[in-house]
């Protein structure tokens, strides 16, 4: 006899004359009943050749408790499934799943992961079900590969802003406080950098990774992290607003001494823009040297030096990627460092 699953009052959705149906099922129910590959009948072969233990691990310490933070611990999303063969009663508003011909219920089209990790934390735990019913098995291939490799994924920069509003604390009233994480106080600096009237990339950040700007959050953040962090950051023992004059200092100068690259936007490309903000700790050592300071006119002086040269044709044959920003950075801080041996200013210190 088979081992039919009921549904009582199911919520129906139609949707292009599909119906829908959305309920909840144990974890334990949906691994006993339903597979993530066709070809794979077996479960737990299915689950092993297609999921990532370490996706499932993370969920599972989630749901734990075991996190750094202490918010609810909750798996909203659905899990979408096909049905293979199901009868539904119009009276009394029932849904019955019934097996195959192959001994299961349907395909778990999306939340692959969420549905293990749920089961592997307790198989009791509840999830929500949406279910499609009566859809042809080709359709449901090209819908699971539709979901699984075409769907839109969070921005990186959106993830990172998104960040800073997760902490207990309020962040802006601890921003010279170790009880804030380095990526929540870099976004707090890029984001002043974003709207500090005295700072030349005042609206030029995409903080959320879908304005049409100059640069994306992302794209700076993991430098700006690099350079404050509470380990070796080079501007650790800085206070957060001289951490933001630092940054402000240096961009600043640079439009005004490559204004034509800035002009041109190649200030934004990738690899001129990491590999200078990779150059910064060289520079401000240089500058610190000469001026004992770090103010705008005195990095203006230093990259002066080198104002002949062009930051595109700096980066010419430089491809892309991390290694072509690391090796921007080395090319620009020598060409700087060899343009100052002469200088009076700088004396016989060694470069």
């Amino acid at each position: 006899m088979q081992n039919n699953l009921l549904v009582n009052n199911p919520l129906i959705v139609e949707q292009n004359n599909l119906k829908l149906y959305v309920f909840k099922l144990s974890a334990e129910e949906i691994h006993n009943h339903f597979v993530v590959s066709r070809r794979l009948e077996d479960r737990d072969a299915g689950y092993q050749r297609i999921v990532k233990d370490k996706k499932i691990k993370e969920i599972v310490a989630y749901l734990s408790g075991k996190s750094s933070d202490s918010y609810p611990s909750i798996l909203p999303s659905n899990i979408l499934i096909a049905l293979d063969n199901i009868e539904y009663n119009e009276t009394k508003k029932e849904l019955i799943i019934k097996d195959n011909e192959s001994g299961y219920k349907g395909l778990i089209i999306d939340g692959q992961h969420r549905a293990k990790g749920g089961f592997e934390f307790n198989p009791k735990f509840e999830l929500l079900v949406v279910a499609i019913g009566d859809l042809e098995p080709k359709h449901q291939a090209r819908l699971f590969i539709t979901i699984n490799k075409t769907q839109t994924s969070l921005p990186a920069s959106l993830y990172m802003d998104l960040i800073s509003t997760t902490s207990d604390e309020d962040i802006r009233d601890n921003l010279d406080e170790e009880i804030i994480s380095a990526e929540q106080k870099a976004t707090e600096i890029i984001r002043d950098l974003n709207s500090n009237d005295e700072s030349c990339l005042k609206d030029l950040i995409a903080m959320t990774g879908e304005e049409n700007k100059k640069v994306s959050l992302s794209a700076i953040m993991p430098f700006v992290k690099e350079y404050i962090n509470y380990t070796n950051g080079k501007f650790k023992g800085y206070s957060f607003n001289q951490q933001v004059q630092i940054f402000i200092n240096y961009f600043n100068a640079i439009k005004v001494v490559f204004e034509n690259d800035w002009e041109k936007g190649s200030v934004f490309k990738t690899t001129v823009l990491g590999g200078l903000i990779k150059s910064l700790g060289d520079v401000f050592d240089v500058t610190h040297t000469m001026h004992k300071d770090f103010k705008e006119n005195s990095i203006i002086y230093v990259l002066a030096k080198i104002q002949e040269n062009t930051l595109e044709s700096l980066s010419s044959n430089l491809a892309g990627g991390v290694q072509a920003q690391a090796n921007f950075s080395k090319i620009f801080t020598k060409l700087l460092k060899d343009s100052l041996k002469s200088d009076e200013k700088f004396g016989k210190i060694e470069l």
